[in-house]
């Protein structure tokens, strides 16, 4: 089944939902061809086929209160300019599980011990999607160009090396 996956920022996320997806997505991609036009003429037939709603990033200053504990994206999420949530849900719950036994009956100092070990690399990953935001969703005409530019410097030939190289570090 074929999908599409618009993105785009406004200023009240709250009004476009209220105006439901195929007259918001058609305000703001209604100009575009190559395929544009007829998405959003499916979507007219069959507007409950769309999940339509905004991007958020949840940023907390501490996971748990007390017996309390957030994880996965109750606590951290890192939206889906990221990735990664599926992963960092499951290694919260799994360092949990470790700080939890490893501390026994003290559970403030397994939770400070957790949320100290997991936070840097969530830390890490939110900005990431916050970066991520520029090429899914850029706020003006100049990423929208800035994008371009960078996608056709990649493909040059000792250009592309150069990338993979540092893309190889980094993730390291």
């Amino acid at each position: 089944m074929p999908a599409a996956f618009f993105t785009y920022r406004c200023v009240d996320p709250g009004l476009e939902l209220e105006r439901g997806p195929v007259d918001a997505l058609r305000a703001a991609f209604g100009d575009l061809a190559a395929g544009v036009p007829e998405a959003i003429r499916h979507l007219e037939n069959d507007p409950a086929g769309a999940y339509f709603d905004r991007v958020s990033q949840v940023v907390m200053p501490r996971w748990s209160t007390g017996r309390i504990v957030l994880l996965g994206d109750a606590a951290w999420c890192v939206t889906l300019f990221a990735g990664h949530g599926a992963a960092l849900a499951l290694a919260g719950a799994d360092q949990l599980g470790a700080v939890l036994q490893r501390h026994g009956h003290d559970l403030p100092a397994a939770l400070a011990d957790w949320e100290a070990g997991l936070r840097p690399e969530v830390t890490k990953r939110q900005a990431h999607a916050r970066r991520g935001m520029y090429q899914y969703a850029p706020p003006s005409r100049l990423h929208v160009w800035l994008n371009d530019v960078t996608i056709r410097a990649i493909t040059l030939p000792g250009v592309r090396g150069l990338v993979r190289r540092g893309l190889e570090r980094q993730n390291r």
